[in-house]
């Protein structure tokens, strides 16, 4: 978006389309380094990564439950 102010002190935008804008500069992300992260956020992502692994563990059982592995009734 660029701003625009004409003779009568009028502000006006034009608002570009982002593959006619010019291209800017991206950030390396070697350059922004390591994110600390507090006690719990630490905790938080290990809560999430158990949660993660018992669901796919849950569809890995009902999968081979519904192959018949483990003597199901169907």
């Amino acid at each position: 978006m660029v701003k625009y102010t004409d003779e009568d002190q009028t502000t006006y935008y034009e608002v570009l389309h982002p593959l006619d804008d010019v291209p800017e500069q991206k950030l390396s992300y070697k350059d922004v380094g390591l994110i600390r992260m507090t006690p719990t956020v630490r905790l938080s992502l290990m809560a999430l990564r158990v949660y993660l692994l018992l669901m796919i563990a849950l569809v890995f059982y009902r999968v081979l439950q519904e192959t018949g592995l483990f003597g199901g009734k169907h």
